[in-house]
């Protein structure tokens, strides 16, 4: 039987091959296109999502190898879910570099410039996904069981506001004398000691801002990091009082031993000549006295270690209980004020609503962040001209039958705001001047009379916030 031939294949033309070349890139342009479409709308799908993780927030300024050394001893040490979140300050020392190369395993943020401490965790807890919170000082080098530790005991009472390690490293009560000097033997030290033991939890008035643990929820009462508090050890010394003064405790986990890297920057070849050294001391010293003049005037009686503190629920009203948690700061704030977020819409605060003013308002707005915007209800839209009857309604105080609005000053030093029928005292002159009250003293209050007035809840300053994403 003959073989049959077969066909000559002929060569396709340069035309035909350029042809379906182009046919190809047209079908992965489309794909690419529409794949990026679908991952932008399921990205704009679960933003507001979380995981059941922590979120681990590293700020860095100069400390690529110390971040590096963080975040391998962080993947060494930690089984439970959890993400790693750089934000870098402006450095020079090819820390993105080095960020870029992990692949998508660290999210990361580089700053233009710098920040401060306070102001890129800012900027890691609004980029935060999980549902617990860690603030994480680059120096530190996490043990066995580290995380663990502190998320049983956070977990342990819903009144646990925020949790800290024990360290060598470390200052006050969260200190542990303990010769570093081998890491194998601090390693098996934390072995032995990172065994879960609720007798070893000690509540505490303060924790180092280099290991803050604690819930979303926390961040969503309290807020972010003042940055007005430039240094350590003021910016978590002003979360704690923020914290505690919501009826929260601060916790300090001794059962959850670190390992903390001692502070290069303490060395005296760190500063280049005496003008950054005297830059450094001017940082600590402007920090010392915003804390300073923020809380002048703070009782201690408001720190309560309850689900919330008694005697601030007796200076509450029934609208204010019930609103508790979702105003969370809020009910530190002064009411009948006007308002803004980030962008350019300001709101009249009404008890636990906010209103969208419509029309030209130029008058003074109080720029907060969207998380404090976010604690009040939005409410029905008001007319600027509204607003500006009611401001004039609010300063006369000749009509007892109207809110006061004003401050009035004891013969002791201390000021009050009298509104809604109550008076409240400002704790410092910088509450007064963050919410513009300066200019509403009215005079001097003889005490009877003062006494006379119901006791509402204590004004605090808002906070300075620089960031944003």
């Amino acid at each position: 039987m003959r073989r049959k031939k077969r066909p000559v294949r002929r060569l396709k033309t340069n035309t035909g091959l350029r042809s379906n070349a182009e046919k190809r890139m047209e079908r992965y342009k489309s794909g690419l296109i529409e794949g990026y479409k679908q991952g932008v709308q399921a990205g704009l799908e679960s933003y507001e999502a979380y995981f059941d993780g922590t979120s681990i927030i590293i700020p860095s300024h100069n400390e690529v190898n110390s971040v590096k050394a963080c975040i391998e001893s962080i993947m060494d040490q930690t089984d439970l879910p959890y993400e790693v979140i750089v934000v870098d300050n402006g450095s020079t020392d090819g820390i993105e570099h080095y960020l870029k190369q992990l692949d998508g395993q660290v999210r990361y943020r580089i700053l233009p410039d710098s920040s401060g401490y306070t102001g890129a965790a800012n900027v890691g807890f609004m980029m935060a996904k999980g549902t617990t919170i860690l603030l994480l000082d680059n120096r530190i080098r996490p043990t066995e069981n580290w995380l663990d530790n502190l998320l049983v005991c956070l977990n342990s009472d819903s009144s646990i506001g925020i949790v800290g390690p024990v360290s060598a490293g470390l200052t006050g009560k969260q200190h542990v004398a303990l010769h570093e000097d081998d890491m194998d033997d601090m390693q098996e030290f934390a072995r032995m000691n990172n065994k879960s033991n609720s007798s070893k939890w000690h509540q505490v008035e303060r924790l180092s801002s280099s290991c803050l643990l604690f819930r979303r929820e926390l961040l969503e009462r309290v807020g972010y990091l003042d940055e007005g508090c430039t240094a350590a050890p003021f910016e978590s010394a002003d979360y704690g009082y923020r914290a505690r003064l919501q009826g929260y405790s601060l916790v300090c986990a001794r059962d959850a031993y670190i390992h903390m890297q001692p502070n290069s920057n303490e060395s005296e070849e760190h500063f280049a000549d005496e003008r950054e050294r005297q830059a450094s001391m001017d940082i600590y010293e402007g920090a010392s006295t915003y804390f300073m003049s923020k809380w002048s005037g703070l009782d201690e009686s408001y720190f309560e270690h309850d689900a919330f503190a008694p005697s601030i629920q007796a200076l509450m009203t029934d609208e204010e209980i019930s609103q508790a948690k979702k105003l969370g700061e809020a009910l530190f704030y002064p009411q009948q004020m006007v308002v803004k977020g980030l962008g350019e819409t300001s709101y009249w605060i009404d008890g636990s609503m906010r209103r969208p003013i419509e029309g030209h308002y130029d008058q003074m707005s109080i720029r907060l962040s969207q998380l404090d915007l976010w604690r009040w209800s939005v409410g029905e839209k008001i007319d600027a001209e509204k607003v500006y009857v009611y401001m004039e309604m609010l300063n006369d105080a000749g009509n007892e039958k109207l809110y006061n609005k004003k401050v009035c000053e004891c013969g002791d030093g201390s000021s009050y705001y009298i509104e809604n029928g109550k008076k409240r005292m400002l704790l410092s002159r910088l509450a007064a001047e963050g919410w513009g009250l300066q200019h509403d003293l009215n005079s001097i209050i003889p005490k009877e009379e003062l006494e006379a007035i119901p006791e509402g809840l204590p004004i605090i300053a808002p906070i300075t916030l620089r960031q944003a994403l």
